[in-house]
């Protein structure tokens, strides 16, 4: 892994969320033996506004420069520093064309002007090296603007497919992937479509906590029958399939744990008896819930979008020793033989009552076994390898 190196991560992904976030777990595991500047995603006027106006929490005093932008936060073994950027213009709604670019450029010569007075307060300009994660719009206005030794795009979602980027994401993009020295991809999915855009791009597949999640191991089984799914409740998701999981599955609870995006999609399962739901819970109350399951499901759609994915549940339900079911949605070919994978809503149920009905120690160790290896320190190391390939290309 790298070491003493200065990290500059401007991100989408608040540090602390209300869903595990893959660059947050990684510049975790940086920050043990690296100096990082993690930039969280900047707040605009409306959110400012909505802030007043529906009293939510907001960070006046640093997203106003009332007090220092930067705090510093501590974690087992590390230690990160978190930059709150000052509140820029809300441009999402504009159109292309040229006040959308003015306003963007004075949107970039403000972070700019933040991130590099936080540069020099923490002396990190020397040697830096500069990850933009699936932020190509300020990626554009931020990039090689820092003497960075290099620039890499760290890619975890299908852009163009996104409907809160996708707007002004797909350009920018392009754009950025012709600006920065290499891209980072995390699915063989993204690796496909990404390489017909770059000729310098890399796999560094999602992983998990396997330590936290290797807690809700357990040989007994569950006191109720109960399918669980742990993430965003948003439009990846097949309710067609979870409606006919709980209605034909009446007699196993079916417990979906996260945020609640898609109110339409979930407001369909309330009217089910069997069906619960927890809410966004920390990622380290997820291991006691996990524990109770007796099957994890990725009940996913199929389409651009999710045909990017590489979930971080799989690794976080099979760290678990828990039997997964998931529909095909994505290249899950390195999952084959461990997970069940669905062509049809039929057969989802139909392997869900078998994965249950057979499940038993031996097949408990050996998931938890096969997801030993994907943890984030690993990923790291992936990570770690190419920025030094990188640079010793950029050497010679």
């Amino acid at each position: 892994m790298l070491q003493n190196r200065n990290i500059l991560c401007i991100s989408v992904p608040a540090w602390k969320g209300e869903y595990a976030a893959t660059i947050v777990e990684l510049m975790k595991v940086f920050g043990r033996s690296n100096k990082v500047l993690y930039v969280q995603n900047p707040y605009s006027i409306k959110d400012l506004l909505q802030a007043i106006l529906r009293g939510k929490k907001f960070p006046y005093a640093a997203a106003l420069g009332l007090r220092s932008r930067i705090t510093r936060t501590t974690y087992t073994g590390g230690e990160v520093c978190l930059l709150t950027a000052p509140v820029l213009l809300t441009i999402n709604f504009l159109p292309p064309g040229f006040l959308y670019n003015a306003a963007l450029k004075f949107n970039g010569w403000l972070l700019r002007g933040a991130v590099r007075r936080a540069l020099h307060k923490l002396n990190m300009q020397q040697d830096l090296i500069n990850v933009v994660a699936f932020n190509p719009i300020l990626g554009n206005e931020t990039g090689k603007r820092f003497n960075e030794k290099l620039l890499l795009y760290h890619c975890y979602d299908e852009i163009s497919e996104a409907v809160w980027m996708k707007k002004h994401g797909a350009s920018a993009e392009r754009a950025f992937m012709k600006l920065a020295d290499a891209v980072i991809v995390t699915s063989r999915g993204l690796l496909e479509k990404k390489s017909a855009m770059s000729g310098n791009v890399f796999l560094v597949r999602n992983a998990a906590d396997i330590r936290l999640f290797a807690t809700a191991f357990t040989e007994l089984p569950p006191v109720r029958r109960t399918i669980g799914y742990i993430g965003s409740l948003d439009n990846r998701l097949d309710y067609d399939l979870l409606e006919n999981i709980a209605a034909g599955m009446p007699e196993a609870e079916l417990l979906l744990a996260g945020r609640i995006v898609d109110k339409p999609g979930t407001d369909r399962l309330r009217r089910y008896p069997n069906v619960r739901f927890t809410g966004a819970l920390a990622l380290e109350e997820l291991p006691a819930l996990v524990k109770t399951f007796s099957a994890g499901i990725i009940p996913f759609v199929l389409n651009g979008f999710t045909k990017g994915i590489y979930p971080l549940k799989i690794n976080e339900y099979l760290a678990a020793g828990i039997p997964v079911v998931s529909t095909h949605f994505s290249y899950l070919d390195d999952f084959k033989g461990l997970i069940s994978i669905a062509e049809s809503h039929a057969e989802f149920t139909d392997m869900l009552t078998a994965e249950m009905n057979s499940d038993n120690t031996a097949k408990k160790r050996e998931r938890q076994a096969a997801a030993a290896s994907n943890t984030w320190e690993n990923r790291v190391e992936e990570f770690s390898a190419i920025i030094r390939s990188l640079e010793n290309r950029s050497d010679t």
